[in-house]
């Protein structure tokens, strides 16, 4: 996709939330002052697109900039791509799942996994935007997101009735590497979020 298509996809929250982090810490660095990172914040939260977003961080240093306003592609996995596009909507009811080598990866997946099981494996895969959100029901199933060494992730799925949620990966975002977004239910079901595989399926949460 070329950049001027990119500049006028629609952004997401988790998209906000990054470009409003790096504000942050531009002010934390003395680079803005409280009163204008509060007028660029307010500017994040109302913007709409890539190209409202680049003006809002074209004065701070490069590298801040690039995944985010749509300029070039972030290369933190195999493979990586820019582009976003509709959500990939995978269905496993009952039954088992995999995706694994090189699959493409939009910026959401949801996934309906109730009574089955999951194994979404992502270290090989196309990745197509810096921050990717994936929605589960994995309730009486069990999922297994396997991420890219380097990735972190923001898990907030409710496991309150008798589920079962470990993630070994880190939940602070970093420039320049993939950050996922993961939110759903395993009620009754088990999730596990990890960079390295385990070895066959009989090691999948333990």
């Amino acid at each position: 996709m070329a950049p001027n298509d990119m500049s006028r996809m629609r952004i997401s929250d988790a998209e906000r939330d990054q470009v409003a982090e790096i504000l942050r810490e531009a002010a934390g660095e003395g680079r803005l002052d409280l009163d204008e990172l509060d007028e660029r914040l307010n500017a994040v939260y109302a913007a709409k697109t890539y190209a409202d977003l680049e003006p809002i961080v074209a004065d701070l240093p490069t590298g801040a900039t690039g995944p985010i306003v749509g300029t070039s592609p972030a290369v933190p996995t195999h493979g990586a791509v820019v582009g976003g596009g509709p959500p990939l909507v995978l269905q496993a009811k009952g039954q088992p799942m995999v995706r694994k080598g090189e699959w493409t990866v939009p910026h959401r997946i949801e996934v309906d996994g109730r009574f089955g099981s999951i194994r979404l494996d992502f270290r090989e895969a196309l990745i197509s935007t810096p921050v990717v959100e994936v929605h589960l029901d994995a309730s009486w199933g069990g999922a297994d997101l396997i991420l890219p060494e380097t990735a972190t992730a923001e898990v907030d799925v409710d496991s309150s009735w008798f589920g079962s949620l470990r993630s070994d990966v880190d939940s602070i975002r970093r420039a320049g590497v993939t950050h996922f977004v993961i939110t759903g239910a395993c009620q009754g079901g088990s999730l596990r979020v990890r960079h390295k595989s385990a070895k066959g399926w009989g090691g999948l949460f333990g």
